[in-house]
């Protein structure tokens, strides 16, 4: 039997739809299911990079951050704990040298007996006449002998220096005890006595000096052969003020520095 006039399709194209499955108009061949599984992990891993590690990895350098202040604030502690060990260091030699020059200084016990022990310095000068007296009385003569003698001792007010008379540094810094002293004794006597008062502990200004001599007495003395003579000598009034100088502070504290005043205007501008 023959066929005329019409067209007989060939087998293949009777069976012309695609074999694999068809997604939004695309054909899901295995490579188009290769790129579709590659862009899936790929985002797959950019998800779980981002879920996951992103955070772990900023936590880390939240935390190496962290650890670099921390060792920097350690290393800044350090510095100033030795900072303050050397400060510290400076303010106890300080105090041991402000310690030292205050000992030099009176205090208030030294002015307790300040008057007794000027009174020694007069009395140990009358001992080398001791041994002399009693010879002359064991001849039987009276012995006139000039003997040196504290006749006032009158302690004025305590005031605070401020008249910048010792500098204008330690203003308000010490403070003056006068004491008006009189007494009397040979030429001898009188530089042995004062000799002594200024080797005294306490700091002491000796001040408004004068001397006056009475008319002269004929004392009894012993010469080089062992007899008693006549030598006539005279008696030395010396008249004094004697300034004491006693901290206003205590030596075991350190003193208070007064913050710098703040700048002017202008200065503050510039």
């Amino acid at each position: 039997m023959t066929l005329s006039g019409d067209f007989i399709p060939a087998e293949d194209d009777l069976y012309d739809e695609p074999s694999n499955p068809v997604v939004f108009g695309i054909e899901l061949t295995p490579k188009v299911l290769g790129i579709l599984a590659a862009l899936a992990g790929i985002g797959l891993a950019i998800f779980l990079f981002q879920r996951f590690v992103q955070p772990v990895r900023q936590s880390n350098q939240e935390l190496r951050t962290d650890i670099a202040e921390k060792e920097q604030q350690l290393a800044n502690q350090a510095e100033r704990l030795e900072e303050i060990a050397n400060l510290e260091e400076e303010r106890d030699a300080a105090l041991v040298q402000r310690r030292n020059v205050y000992s030099l200084f009176a205090d208030e016990s030294s002015m307790d007996t300040l008057l007794l022990d000027i009174n020694q310095r007069i009395k140990n000068s009358n001992a080398s006449i001791g041994a002399a007296r009693n010879q002359i009385k064991a001849r039987g003569i009276p012995p006139i002998l000039i003997e040196a003698q504290l006749k006032r001792f009158d302690p004025a007010g305590e005031v605070i220096v401020q008249d910048g008379s010792l500098g204008a540094e330690v203003d308000g810094k010490l403070k003056r005890q006068t004491y008006s002293v009189d007494f009397s004794g040979d030429f001898a006597q009188t530089q042995s006595i004062l000799g002594n008062i200024e080797r005294l502990e306490p700091l002491l200004l000796l001040k408004d000096f004068s001397l006056s001599s009475s008319e002269a007495v004929t004392e009894t003395v012993l010469n080089n052969q062992g007899q008693v003579v006549g030598q006539p000598k005279q008696q030395i009034t010396s008249t004094f003020a004697v300034d004491a100088l006693i901290p206003t502070g205590d030596p075991s504290v350190p003193p208070v520095i007064a913050p710098p005043p703040p700048p002017a205007e202008g200065e503050a501008a510039q």
